[in-house]
Formats: structure tokens, C-alpha cells, sequence
């Protein structure tokens, strides 16, 4: 039987990582991470229910160091402390679901530090995917909206100051 963090996420998705699955690396929750995935995991429950109830589908959730570092991840990623989810493959799209979250993050109605539409593409609705990241230490969030592109090989983050365009 699935250990459930809410009543629509698992302790299983949130952790699930398949190259943590093929470099036999240990990605099982400390207290303190599986604390924030519950966190974590009470805020996906109000952005399923912005979405219309739709199912989302978690990508990446914790990501222990080695499991963080392998896959590429920012040194600094709140991945590794339980307090960010990834989401993909949503149905309408990754970047209309963005459009429907990023309203609640501006009006200060989500508590989410960062919202992040990671690398999307004009005109492909499913390129890309959402990060969602809680704030540090039960902090205050700083509700930004930020868009990642590559430029020049890097990966750029910039404010998107309007979450209706892709500017």
C-alpha cells in the first residue's frame, strides 16, 4: 500500500528518481525532508485544484546530493531539503498550466518562493516543465515568477514580469 504524503501524492512520486534507480544512489528521506515534502505536497493539493482537479504528474521531487549533483542539478536546489517539485506532462500543456498557476503565485495566494517555467518552447505546449520551490527554512516567499533559457550552452533565470506572454 502507497504511504500517502496528501491525499494525492505519494511518498513513492516525490522521491522517485530514475537515476537515482540506475547509479544505486539512496535517495529515502531524512525526518526534516520528508517534513517538507508534506509541505511541499499541501501546496501541489491547491495548485491540482487551480488546474480543475486535474492530475499532476511529478517529475522530480527530493533529490539527495549525489542524486542532485548527478542530474545536474544548482548546488543551492531546494530539491535537495524536500522543498520543490518539478511537474510535466500536464494535460493542456506544461506552459497553459503555468499560465493558470503564475496568478495565484503574483496575488501572493500561493505560498511559493519560486515558480519557474523551465525552458519552454513558442508554440509547444508540452516542451518544458513547471518548478515549483518553497522558501528555506519556513521563511517568508518571495512569490517570483522567473522563466530558464538556455543562452550560449548556459541556463539564464530572468523575472517573468508578465505571466501572460512569453515576452
Amino acid at each position: 500500500m502507497a504511504d500517502y504524503l496528501t491525499d494525492n501524492f505519494s511518498l513513492q512520486e516525490m522521491i522517485r528518481s530514475s537515476y537515482a534507480t540506475r547509479m544505486g544512489l539512496d535517495n529515502t528521506p531524512t525526518r526534516k525532508q520528508r517534513q517538507n515534502l508534506v509541505k511541499v505536497c499541501g501546496v501541489l493539493e491547491n495548485v491540482r485544484d487551480i488546474l480543475g482537479g486535474r492530475a499532476l504528474f511529478v517529475s522530480s521531487g527530493l533529490r539527495k546530493g549525489k542524486v542532485n549533483d548527478g542530474q545536474g542539478g544548482a548546488r543551492n536546489s531546494v530539491h535537495k531539503l524536500g522543498l520543490a517539485a518539478d511537474l510535466d506532462n500536464l494535460p493542456g500543456g506544461n506552459y497553459e498550466a503555468f499560465l493558470e498557476i503564475a496568478p495565484y503565485v503574483q496575488r501572493e495566494e500561493l505560498p511559493i518562493d519560486q515558480i519557474i517555467g523551465e525552458f519552454f518552447i513558442q508554440d509547444e505546449p508540452r516542451a518544458g516543465w513547471i518548478h515549483i520551490g518553497l522558501a528555506r527554512g519556513g521563511g517568508e516567499p518571495r512569490y517570483q515568477i522567473l522563466r530558464a533559457a538556455k543562452v550560449r550552452g548556459r541556463t539564464r533565470y530572468s523575472v517573468w514580469a508578465d505571466p501572460w506572454s512569453l515576452a
